[in-house]
């Protein structure tokens, strides 16, 4: 075992810690309105950076006296700020131990590779969620709130909010997502295939359903092939081709009837220039810059450099597979077009988003820092750059 790695014990202190904090906030909280009803506390701006960063989220509590005050000067109802901790008066900032366990997640979670990264982090997100439930019991024991009052994690996603509750709290205070989570194991019931069908038409829905357009392709995109099916499916009559573009180059799945239904979009001259720059973006991707190159004097210049760009941008982090790290393809590009690589540096240019290398990409972004492009010496020199503070 490393010396940064976390044991089981090492997690429930966590844990602990965490309810001490949320119980230190309610108690704060009381201190300073002594004989307001509070309501909940929540764990809310979760921050993890892959690979490099793990932040403690910030502590709100909220009171049914703040609430109204809160309301009354805004243009919210009291309903809408309920469970918007981010809007609620009282917030505690990270103490210096707070600072230190995370910074102690961050190791362990660096200790490994990306999915090692996630698993840990996805630990520290969920002892937030356990850790509620204790602080929850702890306050309502001790009298210090009433009986309703709840302790909650709130990401931005709001996965961790069924985790800190009870199905009755969750159906009381959230019952939106106690819809969500019914219809979730209604999809989960389905074949593949059917599942992979429902999925995408709540993706080209024209009214939002129980279950977002954003979790549907998240849950899209780990059915594989399935998915492939039911984007070539839709794509030719969707209103957002960018969309199942953008999904089939996050599956990373090059097959011979996506390759075509992609370059078909690209050459539509009637649509949108989203739909074409997305669909220019995901040929590059899955290894077919040549079909973009070979529309460059028919396409609009803004969806060729997408194109030219797309595997060196952060999109590419977001893939279940991606293809490694070359330059190659652009290089050569470049070398056909040189009257592109004045328009290539502001394309790629620093803070645009850059992909994040893993180790065994270092090498092809070493060798790249001789290249006679200074598009690509910079961006390989930059990714290196992350990578080294990311070690």
């Amino acid at each position: 075992m490393s010396a940064s790695a976390l044991t089981t014990a090492d997690w429930r202190a966590l844990e602990a810690h965490i309810a001490e904090r949320y119980a230190e906030a309610v108690d704060a909280f009381l201190e300073e309105h002594a004989g307001e009803r509070v309501y909940g506390v929540a764990a809310h701006v979760f921050y993890g950076e892959t690979g490099a960063v793990v932040a403690w989220p910030a502590l709100a509590v909220g009171s049914e006296e703040s609430l109204a005050a809160t309301a009354a000067a805004s243009r919210f109802t009291p309903d809408e700020l309920r469970w918007s901790p981010a809007d609620w008066a009282f917030q505690l900032d990270p103490s210096e131990a707070d600072d230190a366990w995370a910074a102690r997640v961050e190791a362990a979670a660096r200790a490994g590779d990306e999915a090692h990264w996630e698993a840990v982090y996805e630990r520290f997100l969920r002892a937030f969620a356990s850790a509620a439930k204790q602080a929850k019991k702890r306050l309502r024991g001790e009298g210090a709130v009433a009986r309703g009052f709840i302790a909650v994690a709130m990401d931005e996603e709001w996965e961790l909010v069924p985790l800190s509750l009870t199905n009755a709290e969750l159906g009381r205070h959230f019952p939106e997502l106690g819809e969500e989570a019914q219809e979730l194991a209604r999809l989960e019931a389905l074949p593949v295939p059917e599942r992979a069908a429902a999925l995408g038409e709540l993706i080209d829905a024209y009214t939002p359903g129980i279950v977002s357009t954003e979790q549907a392709e998240r849950l899209l995109l780990g059915l594989g092939e399935a998915s492939v099916d039911v984007a070539l499916e839709r794509m030719p009559r969707s209103q957002r081709r960018w969309q199942w573009a953008k999904l089939l180059a996050d599956l990373g799945i090059p097959r011979d009837g996506a390759i075509e239904a992609l370059a078909t979009v690209l050459r539509a001259k009637k649509l949108p220039e989203p739909d074409r720059a997305w669909a220019a973006a995901a040929l590059a991707r899955l290894g077919r810059l040549d079909l973009v190159l070979a529309e460059a004097e028919r396409v609009p210049r803004t969806v060729l450099l997408r194109g030219l760009a797309a595997p060196y941008t952060s999109f590419r982090d977001r893939a279940v597979r991606h293809l490694p790290l070359d330059y190659a393809p652009l290089e050569a590009a470049l070398t056909a077009h040189p009257e592109l690589a004045e328009a290539m540096l502001d394309e790629l240019r620093p803070g645009s988003g850059f992909c994040t290398i893993d180790p065994g990409e270092a090498s092809t972004a070493r060798a790249a820092l001789d290249s006679p492009f200074e598009v690509v010496r910079r961006h390989a020199r930059l990714v290196l750059d992350d990578a080294g503070r990311s070690a």
